[in-house]
């Protein structure tokens, strides 16, 4: 029968197979990279969340010589109009940098053809189309855990967050179990700002006043923007106070040693998404796009921040180690993670919230 189709009629024939054709096929077959964008729902120079995600893909893209866009203060709500402004500006992969877009991009993809990468959602993944993002961040939310066990001295820490997704709740409860493991006789205060209160910088200072009042001395904050209202708390709660008298601030994803947060913070759970953005890339060009990416203690992609001097360190676990000895705090963090990489050591990843309550209430029961 296709040799009876001539002229204008094979023309029209398979004009009408391309535009049905699906569009995970035609993702597949295009694996040419120009350009690579993200959407991330705040500012990319908050510290934390956006600007981690941001400026890893920027150096990357920049690296490999690609088209960087970056789409910021985007919001949680429907974003379909900035991810087809994106493709439209000539976007080949967006890369959709919150957890609260899980829906609307693997639904973009699927109508527009661009491919996407999504964050916690391994369901959607679709090959040549759609790619998921893991953070395995209750790892080295453990070791964040065992310092705050050797550093605290009243005995009583605070968790503090601005939500409860899953990133939240792995870290809550990795940093709980280190907490345990390192200082069993503990108090650990949760308290949640509230629902998708990424960026509520007032409440988030509002409830770490009152975890400070209940006698936490040292802070495990998880907020984004909401971060510097907890910062803000701390900073006012130690003034005036001696030094021995002062809570500091266990901050998550970014680095704010370069801001006013450095004389209170002493590490950071820090994510860094180059490794993973750089295999995406790979994969991309390699035509074996949609994966499941994620990052590890192992792979570097999550870590401690580097402990101030004052804790006893001045590098990082995983570094070559110092001519300097090494002092307790970081003695204890390298076997730790060693004992993580292992297996001998392993961190439960509880992703939901009702989880969380009952690891917490398993840890530290009465509380």
């Amino acid at each position: 029968m296709g040799s009876s189709l001539s002229g204008w009629r094979w023309v029209a024939f398979a004009a009408i197979v391309t535009m049905v054709m699906p569009a995970t096929v035609l993702a597949t077959q295009s694996t040419a990279l120009d350009t690579v964008a993200i959407v991330v729902p705040a500012s990319r120079t908050n510290g934390g969340w956006d600007q981690q995600g941001a400026d890893n893909l920027t150096a990357v893209a920049q690296e490999r010589g690609l088209t960087p866009q970056v789409a910021e203060n985007a919001g949680y709500e429907d974003i379909t109009p900035i991810l087809q402004d994106l493709a439209d500006g000539g976007a080949d992969l967006i890369i959709c940098h919150a957890s609260g877009y899980q829906t609307v991009c693997p639904e973009f993809a699927a109508q527009s053809g661009v491919p996407v990468a999504v964050i916690e959602n391994p369901g959607a993944v679709e090959p040549g189309l759609i790619s998921d993002i893991e953070t395995q961040a209750q790892e080295a939310a453990y070791l964040a855990g065992v310092v705050a066990g050797l550093e605290t001295r009243s005995g009583t820490v605070g968790v503090v967050v601005s939500g409860e997704p899953p990133t939240w709740n792995f870290m809550t409860v990795g940093f709980a179990e280190g907490l345990k493991a390192t200082r069993p006789e503990a108090r650990l205060v949760y308290s949640v700002i509230g629902e998708n209160a990424y960026d509520d910088a007032a409440n988030a200072k509002r409830v770490t006043d009152s975890v400070l009042a209940a006698g936490a001395d040292i802070v495990f904050g998880m907020g984004d923007g909401a971060s510097f209202g907890m910062i803000q708390s701390i900073r006012e709660f130690n003034g005036g106070r001696q030094p021995e008298q002062q809570a500091k601030f266990i901050d998550v994803i970014g680095d704010k040693r370069g801001t006013d947060a450095r004389e209170i913070l002493l590490t950071s759970v820090l994510f860094d998404y180059t490794g993973i953005y750089n295999q995406m890339l790979d994969d991309f060009g390699a035509g074996s796009f949609g994966q499941v990416y994620t990052m590890t203690l192992e792979n570097n992609g999550v870590r401690l921040l580097d402990l101030p001097t004052g804790a006893g360190t001045a590098t990082p676990a995983n570094a070559t180690p110092a001519a300097t000895p090494a002092s307790p705090v970081q003695q204890a963090v390298a076997e730790a993670r060693s004992r993580i990489i292992s297996g001998e050591i392993t961190v439960p990843a509880v992703g939901d919230a009702n989880g969380v309550r009952q690891s917490l209430a398993q840890l530290f029961p009465g509380e």
